[in-house]
C-alpha cells in the first residue's frame, strides 16, 4: 500500500493526519513514513537526524534512501527529510525515489508526507491513494482550485467555527471527502508529551481507520 498526503496551505494539519495514518497502519503491517515536510520525528517524540531522504535525492548513489531511517517501534520507521532542499519536480532523482517507494510498497505500507511541496507526476501516479488535507477555509480551497492540485480524495480537518462545511469542500474541489477529522486539544497535548503514537487520539483514529481499510490491496 502506497499513500501520499499533501496540502496547498501550511497549517492544514497534513503532517498530523499523515502521522496518524502511519501509526494506524503500523498496528497491522510494517510501515515506512517518508517525511518530505520535516516534522514527523518531532511528532513521534524522536530526535530529528541531520541526514535524510533529500540528501539521497541530491546524490542518489547511496544504497538506499532508507539508510537514515528512525525506528519508532518494531513496525514503524520514519525516513527523515534531511538537510538539502527537495529537487525540482522534473529532477531525475524523483523517479529514482518513486521506484524505490513502489518496490518497498510490495512488502510494507508506504506513507509519504509531501506537505505543500509541488509533486512530480510520477509520484502521484504511483500512489494507491493521494489525499489532499484541507481545512474548510476559503483561501485554501481557492488555492487548491487555482493550482489544480492532483488528488483522488480529501481529508477535511474540520473546525466548528468555519462557515464552510465538508459538503462545500466536496462541491468546490469535485473530490470525495473520505474522512472528517475534528480538531481536538488532545492531539496537541499528546504530541507535546511525546505520547502521540502510544496513545493515538480517537479524534484521529476513528475517522482515518477506514481510509486505510478502503485503500488496502484486498479492496482495490
Amino acid at each position: 500500500m502506497f499513500i501520499v498526503c499533501r496540502s496547498v496551505k501550511g497549517g492544514s494539519g497534513t503532517s498530523i493526519v499523515t502521522a496518524a495514518l502511519a501509526s494506524l497502519a503500523s498496528t497491522s503491517s510494517n510501515t515506512v513514513l517518508v517525511d518530505l515536510a520535516g516534522d514527523q520525528p518531532a511528532i513521534f517524540g524522536s530526535v530529528t537526524p541531520i541526514a535524510g531522504v533529500t540528501d539521497w535525492m541530491n546524490a542518489p548513489h547511496a544504497e538506499s534512501p532508507f539508510d537514515t531511517d528512525i525506528s519508532i517501534d518494531d513496525q514503524l520507521r520514519i525516513v527523515p527529510t534531511g538537510q538539502r532542499p527537495l529537487p525540482h519536480r522534473d529532477a531525475p532523482s524523483w523517479n529514482a525515489l518513486v521506484e524505490r517507494l513502489v518496490e518497498s510498497s510490495a512488502r510494507s505500507t508506504i506513507i509519504v508526507d509531501l506537505g505543500t511541496h509541488d509533486a512530480p507526476t510520477s509520484l502521484i501516479e504511483a500512489a494507491d491513494r493521494v489525499l489532499l488535507v484541507v481545512r474548510p477555509c476559503y483561501l485554501a480551497l481557492r488555492k487548491a482550485v487555482a493550482l489544480a492540485v492532483k488528488a483522488d480524495s480529501v481529508v477535511v480537518v474540520d473546525e466548528d467555527q468555519r462557515a464552510l462545511r465538508p459538503r462545500d469542500v466536496e462541491s468546490v474541489l469535485g473530490l470525495p471527502v473520505v474522512a472528517i477529522v475534528k480538531t481536538h486539544p488532545s492531539v496537541a497535548r499528546r504530541v507535546d508529551a511525546g505520547l502521540f503514537h502510544r496513545r493515538l487520539p480517537d479524534s484521529l483514529a476513528e475517522p482515518l481507520r477506514h481510509v486505510l481499510t478502503a485503500t488496502s490491496p484486498s479492496n482495490s
